[in-house]
């Protein structure tokens, strides 16, 4: 009679820290690509909006959405991070673009100029993040 036990190798340590080290640095690959995607639909979004905003009152709560939803994600990440003045940047224009309780409409010339300065924060996430990232290499 053959059992299983017989055939099965014993797992070796440090092949398996090998493969969770693996799995961590993917993880944190993938985590920062999904991070600059989010960044990244953020500046298109907002510049789109400023370059279209004769024509954006169709999408203004598309833009408002995407805006508010990037915003708490780029939050929520500066708090795991421990970066709360960036948080508090990113939480300001969460309750900004606020679908929910519009602060101002997209309506005149200086609310396109609000929005054209919102692009700054993600820019400067995005630089950031880069000189962040080459520093840690």
């Amino acid at each position: 009679m053959v059992t299983a036990s017989s055939n099965a190798t014993p797992l070796d340590e440090a092949v398996w820290q090998a493969w969770v080290a693996k799995g961590r640095v993917q993880e944190r690959r993938s985590r920062a690509a999904r991070i600059k995607a989010v960044k990244w639909a953020s500046i298109a979004g907002l510049l789109g909006a400023a370059g279209l905003w004769s024509r954006l009152a169709p999408f203004e709560v598309l833009v408002r959405f995407l805006v508010t939803a990037s915003a708490l994600v780029l939050m929520f990440q500066a708090f795991q991070t421990r970066y709360y003045s960036v948080a508090a940047a990113f939480g300001a224009l969460a309750l900004l673009y606020n679908p929910v309780a519009p602060v101002f409409d997209f309506s005149g010339g200086w609310q396109r100029g609000v929005v054209v300065v919102s692009v700054g924060p993600f820019v400067a996430s995005l630089v950031w993040g880069n000189a962040r990232m080459k520093s840690n290499d």
